[in-house]
């Protein structure tokens, strides 16, 4: 999850500097619900069907470009009221990930424990060591966690765990993403002085760490929309840094309606009027 003081530290010379009339800052790039993807994505599934909730939550991931080989994506995952034919969701939370598929489970992280926090019943749940999400300090989600000591001897240890990786989780995606926007500010900087010819330019395009399958994020599947066109490059020595235009509303929406989450017992006021 990341803090919205975080993301506003992240983007201001994307917006700032390179906002232009009809280039888009960003592209849809991913429609997806994750059914059957592992991860936290699967256990935000289950505790909606613990919780009640009808149907699958609906992500959506866009990447923010940026040169140097710095995009990344921001994802916002959805969940809808029961009833069929929902347009607006009740809940939303973000994820912001450099790729894809870490974006997707960053979101669905954040969704369940906000859920975690605003349903009481998972308290005595599976879900009661999940760590929970409260709104703090600048926007920031600060995590709440189970008494570790007042937890069965055996589980103790199980409990403080949790609470330790989750705190290293956040404090880690802190700085991953300060330091990506300080990386990002620098070669800004450093671009004129390569282009005149004083160094190579592979300086200004770092290439990312690919992790081992073992550790790497689940693959999403999905619908992935066609881009927008792509625009002539602009002159001048502050380009607009996303080279696609706009893809059109259709982009955004899902092609099919909502997907029942299984076990739903479905709604006893829908099945008696069903045939009426």
């Amino acid at each position: 999850m990341l803090p919205n003081f975080v993301f506003r530290a992240l983007m201001p010379l994307h917006y700032s500097l390179f906002q232009m009339p009809g280039r888009p800052s960003r592209q849809v790039v991913r429609l997806t619900r994750c059914i059957d993807v592992s991860g936290h994505t699967a256990m935000l599934f289950r505790m909606m069907s613990v919780a009640g909730y009808r149907w699958y939550p609906e992500y959506r991931a866009e990447e923010q470009y940026r040169y140097f080989n710095l995009s990344q994506y921001l994802c916002t995952v959805r969940v809808f009221p029961d009833y069929p034919g929902a347009e607006e969701p009740i809940h939303w939370s973000y994820g912001l990930g450099v790729t894809v598929d870490m974006a997707l489970q960053d979101a669905a992280y954040s969704r369940l424990t906000i859920m975690r926090a605003r349903h009481e019943l998972l308290q005595n749940s599976e879900f009661c060591y999940v760590p929970a999400s409260q709104p703090g300090e600048e926007g920031y989600l600060t995590g709440v966690y189970f008494h570790s000591a007042m937890e069965d001897p055996l589980l103790q240890s199980t409990a403080k765990m949790l609470e330790n990786r989750d705190r290293d989780a956040r404090a880690l995606r802190m700085e991953l993403y300060a330091t990506r926007a300080r990386l990002w500010s620098a070669l800004t900087r450093l671009a004129p002085v390569v282009q005149t010819g004083y160094g190579d330019m592979e300086m200004l395009n770092p290439v990312r760490t690919h992790l081992p399958a073992h550790v790497d994020w689940p693959v999403i599947g999905g619908v992935t929309p066609l881009r927008g066109p792509l625009l002539p490059p602009v002159g001048g020595p502050r380009p607009h840094p996303c080279p696609y235009g706009s893809q059109g509303s259709q982009a955004r929406l899902f092609p099919d309606p909502h997907v029942e989450l299984p076990g739903h017992g479905g709604n006893l006021y829908e099945m008696f009027y069903a045939d009426a």
